[in-house]
Formats: C-alpha cells, structure tokens, sequence
C-alpha cells in the first residue's frame, strides 16, 4: 500500500488566528530550517533570535510543513514609507518589535525554503495576496539589495525607481 501524501499544514497566527499554536515548536522549526542553509548556518544563535524572536512576538509570519517536517517560513513587517527607508538601509532597523507594524505596506523580510519548497509555500495559502507584497533582497551575503514586488506567482520584477 502506497504511503499518503502528507497534509502541508501552516501555522499563521495573523492568518489563521483561531488555530493553536506552540512558540517553542515554531522557534525549534525555524531553527533547524535555518540550519539547512549553508549561508544561515553560520550565524551565531543570538543573531539568529534577533532575527526570530520579533517574528514570533509579532506572529506575522506563516511557517509550512509537511506533515511534521518544517519546509519554510515567510515572515512581513507592515511599513510606512520612513519605515520603508531605514529597512533598505538596514535589517538591524526590525529589532525594535513596534517597526514590524507602522504602516500599511506589506513587505516580505523572509521567505525562506532551504529545501526547495517555494513553488508549494506561494500556492497553499488562498489569504496570501503576495502580488501586492514587497521584497527586498539580500541582507544576508553582503550583496547590495534591491526592491522588487512579486507580480504573479513564477516571477520577481522589479519596481521603477522612486523619483
């Protein structure tokens, strides 16, 4: 008899606010997804919970797993448009846990599936708009970053310059 395809489950709590979730779990989960990453793996563990730990405090982050494997997470801050600024400036600007919820843009500050499993993560959740979300990419790697809206579900493009 063949084995069932496992159920992919999210845990959301600005999603799905009426399902219980375990902050221990969900930090254990992104733990060990974070250490799937040959680039996450070498940040030490305080820089790693600032990073999280606002996440989780917040709950603006959904966490995909299928069955009990942990596939990825995303995480969004809500900014306005100084928000916006000191973001593209620097990461470091999102430890203060109020940053996370100062305005009406939605950006995504992590989309993270070390195993490959972004293609399931942008398709499973109906009450995810991601074409009106923001990105910005990298912090991590050192490499300069840049603005980019997700404007259907195979593409980034990016945004035409603020003037």
């Amino acid at each position: 008899m063949p084995n069932p395809t496992p159920t992919l489950n999210i845990i959301s709590p600005k999603l799905f606010p009426d399902k219980v979730w375990n902050e221990s779990e969900v930090l254990g989960a992104i733990t060990w997804l974070w250490y799937q990453s040959p680039v996450h793996r070498q940040v030490d563990i305080a820089e790693m919970m600032a990073y999280v730990l606002p996440v989780l405090k917040n709950g603006q982050f959904a966490l995909f797993s299928l069955g009990v494997q942990p596939i990825g997470y995303i995480s969004w801050a809500y900014f306005d448009e100084v928000a916006e600024v000191h973001y593209l400036q620097s990461d470091r600007y999102l430890r203060n846990n109020s940053d996370w919820n100062c305005g009406d843009n939605i950006w995504i500050i992590q989309w993270f599936a070390p195993l490959g499993h972004s293609h399931q993560m942008r398709y499973c959740c109906p009450k995810c708009d991601y074409r009106t979300w923001l990105y910005h990419y990298p912090h991590f790697g050192g490499t300069a970053g840049f603005e980019q809206r997700l404007t259907d579900a195979n593409r980034f493009s990016r945004l035409p310059e603020k003037h």
